[in-house]
């Protein structure tokens, strides 16, 4: 115990040592020796280094309630021999270690199908030169002693905001250094570093025997982006804001999806856009290439090289150049996303969206940074367009949203609007439908885009939207 609290490493012993992107130079020895022991023996290899060094603070009425730090570092190795692929990953990178591992992928491999679709990228330029800003040169410079104040500022500031505000759990605060190397060979050697820097809280607000939650959050690449300040009053202000409720009769009506309920929505249809998931008969979107699917308010991208996005670099998960990829124009379904395997056996091309958790797994299909496109809407305007309405801040059980067939059920919260105002809070209501039928029913997207972690979207209006309430 230390000062209270219980200080939890995984991995070595703190990130006061060696920091992700310097653990690569430690590692280059690694990829020399495996190929070495690759060489001659298989046909194509790649080899993956991942090095991650963090640290995450809990504070519960204002003292330290966890401290973790984690480092961990790996590589993971696949190969392709006579058509069959292999994978294996180690942790330790000894001789023996690494030896072992190359002989039980290559055995591994000798026993497996042949598949004439795998292949690794060759070296190619990145599609863009300029910085991507997601490095903090000044990682790894504070003070555990600063890193724990911010956990304890957000905490402060949703206490202060409201002396209805009875209590806030979890208040936390987080940064991260994550670096890559991939190496293959067709002649690839590519480097990617990224700084992670986060804070949440939920607050409680209580009156008149009534309590409500209020949950907020930031993600940035950048600590002098992050606010402790900004995330506990907005977890307060978001508790504070629906206590004395109502409930409604059920009604259609026009409706405002506030931004971070909208990017709920939208990750629920990104699994649509993965190409593996079109072959496999998983998504809501097969067969709709070139076709009207929203409405013509609605623009959204897949960008790979978004500046500051959380997910952006200039290579995927196995290499392959990240770019910006069009997805709906003008409610109009432009394609699917692609890594370099599932875009072969579709006869596309990748669209740099393969996507790796880890060393320990192989690269799959997924998102990058995966956004509406804001409109021009303040969200005065939005409140003018909907008149009588609902403006929903809240949905409870999005996951239960069906990715097939895009039917949902959900829990909702927000605000009655009446003559152009957000009148009062109301709970206990449901809304129901399809999810590509209401982004047909867009009428207009707000400028305020928000992004949650790297999905993001503005505030929508919705010409009708069906609630049910009691």
């Amino acid at each position: 115990m230390n000062g209270g609290y219980e200080r939890i490493f995984n991995g070595a012993e703190g990130v006061d040592g060696i920091m992700a992107n310097d653990a690569i130079k430690e590692a280059s020895g690694t990829f020399e020796a495996l190929e070495k022991l690759l060489d001659g023996r298989v046909e194509n290899y790649e080899i993956f280094f991942s090095g991650e060094s963090g640290i995450g603070v809990e504070v519960r009425g204002g003292s330290v309630d966890a401290l973790k730090v984690r480092k961990s570092a790996g590589v993971g190795l696949r190969i392709i021999s006579k058509g069959r692929p292999g994978f294996g990953f180690s942790s330790v990178l000894s001789s023996d270690a690494l030896k072992d591992m190359v002989d039980k992928t290559i055995k591994a491999s000798s026993v497996a199908s042949e598949d004439n679709y795998l292949a690794f990228p060759g070296a190619a330029p990145a599609s863009v030169s300029e910085s991507l800003q997601v490095f903090d040169d000044s990682f790894g410079e504070a003070a555990e002693e600063e890193k724990i104040g911010r956990a304890m500022k957000i905490e402060e500031s949703a206490k202060a905001f409201d002396n209805r505000v009875k209590s806030v759990r979890k208040a936390s605060y987080q940064e991260s250094v994550i670096s890559t190397r991939i190496v293959n060979s067709s002649g690839m050697d590519i480097r990617h570093s990224a700084t992670f820097f986060s804070g949440s809280v939920t607050a409680v607000a209580g009156d008149d025997n009534e309590s409500q939650m209020g949950w907020d959050m930031d993600t940035s690449h950048k600590r002098s982006s992050i606010d402790p300040d900004r995330i506990g009053k907005g977890a307060a202000r978001n508790a504070v804001r629906m206590l004395g409720a109502k409930k409604i009769g059920s009604m259609k009506c026009p409706a405002i999806i506030e931004n971070t309920v909208a990017c709920e929505l939208l990750e629920a249809l990104a699994s649509s856009f993965l190409g593996d998931n079109v072959e496999k008969g998983k998504s809501m979107l097969i067969g709709k290439a070139g076709k009207k699917i929203a409405s013509a308010a609605l623009n959204i991208w897949d960008n790979g090289v978004l500046p500051g996005g959380w997910a952006a670099s200039l290579f995927d998960g196995e290499g392959y150049p990240r770019k910006k990829t069009p997805l709906v124009i003008e409610g109009v379904f432009d394609g699917y996303l692609y890594d370099t395997y599932w875009a072969a056996r579709a006869g596309a091309k990748s669209t740099g969206n393969a996507s790796r958790g880890s060393f320990k797994g192989v690269p799959g299909i997924g998102i990058s940074n995966l956004y509406i496109e804001k409109g021009g809407k303040t969200f005065t305007d939005l409140l003018k367009e909907v008149g009588e309405g609902l403006f929903i801040t809240e949905v409870m059980g999005a996951h239960t949203i069906n990715t097939i067939s895009g039917d949902f059920s959900l829990g909702a919260a927000g605000f009655r609007v009446e003559g152009g105002e957000a009148a009062y809070p109301v709970r206990g209501m449901a809304i129901s439908g399809n999810l590509l039928r209401l982004f047909e029913r867009v009428g207009s997207c707000g400028e305020d885009i928000r992004f949650i972690g790297s999905i993001g979207a503005p505030s929508l209006f919705v010409h009708e939207i069906e609630a049910s309430g009691s």
